[in-house]
Order: structure tokens, then sequence, then C-alpha cells
């Protein structure tokens, strides 16, 4: 009886060994082990292909680094819905949390936290025009807190690429939400380069999403030939209803992002917002690190890609040149 007493209680302390070692094993990188976990926030305007792509380089960088997700590094998401207005309680609200590092992506989140971010520090990615956000006079000269990655969309290849989808072209139809600084940029910059292409630019500016699909319907009443959308934030929340207007009309859709080609556009000229995200994730990590983000400059990183909608295309009898095809990334 003395026997099986023994055997029973060396059983259940080898139990109790495995349990303890179990769960040391998954506290790894936590308080069982004593490394750090550092803490980011992600601040974006809304879910969509094109910030989930950069968020995924965000991690990757930081991933090569040695700040793992479960492991050293916790991550806390929030977006906007899709209103600006909602933008500034959320970056105050990351603000005041216990938070190592903000993360903002698009520019309106960027110029949240250029006013309303004054305790952590701040790397951004997925932002056409950080200085026009307010980050700044320069690269070099920018907020104390504030650093990040830059990448502007490439217009003159994007107008040389309308003018083969389109010969002849005449004018060009554009809206976007006069609100946002980085469409603001983009359309006068634009306007310089499609009056060197003698062309006319129409604009029409929306406030909001629900204004997208009539203010493309405008467009197409102004005797426009193609209809292009950059990144403005409030258009690609619509750009179903922006595909379907132009798609009614019979106008090809260009736009800057080419995660939205299936969704109704014929061509993207834009970024490939992985490689922006992973360098903002490098530099994330520096920060992390303890390097200040004034020390740092504001890079600009635009990696050109190229997407194609044959079928659109064949739909609209457009042909695309040979060239064009060969040149297209997908």
């Amino acid at each position: 009886m003395r026997l099986v007493n023994r055997l029973s209680l060396g059983l259940a302390l080898i139990a109790l060994a495995a349990g303890v070692l179990l769960f040391s094993d998954r506290n790894t990188g936590r308080e069982g082990s004593g490394e750090k976990v550092y803490k980011i926030g992600l601040a974006y305007f809304a879910p969509e292909e094109g910030a989930d792509i950069c968020i995924r380089g965000v991690l990757d960088g930081l991933w090569d680094q040695g700040f793992v997700e479960g492991r050293n590094l916790e991550v806390r998401r929030a977006h906007a819905q899709a209103e600006i207005s909602n933008i500034p309680a959320m970056l105050q609200n990351f603000d005041g949390q216990d938070l190592d590092l903000i993360v903002p992506f698009t520019t309106p989140c960027l110029a949240a936290a250029c006013s309303m971010v004054k305790k952590k520090p701040v790397v951004f990615t997925y932002v056409y025009d950080p200085l026009a956000a307010g980050a700044g006079r320069s690269r070099q000269d920018h907020l104390p807190h504030i650093t990040g990655v830059g990448s502007f969309p490439p217009l003159q290849d994007t107008f040389d690429t309308v003018r083969k989808v389109v010969p002849g072209l005449r004018a060009l139809g554009t809206l976007y939400n006069s609100s946002e600084a980085n469409s603001r940029k983009v359309v006068s910059e634009a306007r310089k380069l499609v009056r060197e292409a003698g062309w006319r630019l129409e604009e029409v500016t929306i406030t909001s999403t629900s204004e997208a699909f009539q203010a493309a319907q405008v467009l197409s009443t102004r005797n426009i030939q193609a209809l292009w959308v950059t990144g403005d934030n409030t258009a690609l929340q619509a750009f179903a209803a922006i595909a379907k207007a132009a798609r009614a009309a019979r106008l090809p859709l260009i736009i800057n992002d080419p995660e939205f080609v299936s969704q109704g556009a014929i061509v993207a000229i834009g970024i490939g917002w992985h490689q922006s995200g992973y360098a903002a994730g490098l530099l994330a990590a520096r920060v992390l690190r303890g390097e200040k983000p004034r020390d740092i400059p504001i890079e600009e990183l635009a990696v050109k890609k190229l997407v194609v909608n044959r079928e659109l295309s064949r739909e609209l009898g457009i042909t695309l040149p040979p060239a064009l095809l060969a040149e297209a990334d997908r």
C-alpha cells in the first residue's frame, strides 16, 4: 500500500513539473523569460487591400529585425471606419496608451498624428506626401517625434500610360476629397502634367463616400475620354461605385492603386506597398531600440507597379499595347 502511495505521489510530482515547464514555455518572450514585450499601435483609415499589404510589410520588416508579434511584440490595431472625423480621437487614444510606438497609415492619419500625438514616437507609411501632411519642412527638418516613409505616386508614368491606353485623349476626369492633403498635392502636380500634355483636366470634389457615384456620373457628362482616380482614401472606399459609373459610361478607369484593378479599373500605375511598409518596419525597429525619430531622416520610396485588366479592356473594346502588357507585373 505504501508502495502504491509513493508511486502516486511520484507521478503527481512529475505531472506538476511538466505543467510548470509547459506554462513557462508558453510565456517565452513574455514575463516568463524576462524579455521585454514592445507595444505598437497601428492606426489606419479603413480596412482595404492596400493598407493590409502595407501593414504586412511593416510587420515583416520588424520580424526581420527580431520583433515578432506574439513573442516580444504586441500589436494593437485601430481604424477610423473610413471617416476622417474619427481619426483625431483614434490617435489621441493611442497616445494615452502604454505604447512604445505609433504607426499611422494614410495621409489623414499622419496629419492627425502631427497635431494630436504628444507623448509617443511615430513612424508612418502608406503616405504620398508627408510634408503636405505637416510632418516637416524637409525630409531632414521634420517634427522631432515623427519619421517614416513617403511614397509619391509615379504621375508622369501614369499619364504616359493614359496616352498609350487612350490615343488622342483630349480631356481627363478625376474626383477626390479636397480635405485630404495627399489628394490636393497629387492633383496639383497632375494639373501641370496635364497642361504639358495638351489635355483638359475635369475635376469634381467630394466630401464623403456617398457622393462618389454621382460625382463620377457628372464627370462622364463633361466630354472626357478617361477617368483617373489617385490614392484618395474617400474615393477608394467608394471605388466600386466609381467603377460602376465608369463602366456604364464606357470610360476607361485608370488608377494609382494596383490592388483595386480587379474591381473595375483598366490599368493601375502605382506603388508596391509591401516594400514601403517593409522600409517603415526597419525604421520602427530602430526607434524601438532607442533611436530618436528626430535623428532619422524621412525616407522616400516608391517602387513602381503596373497592373492591367485585360478582360475589362476587351469589354470596352480597347486594345492594350503589347509593350504595356509585357511591362505589367500582373
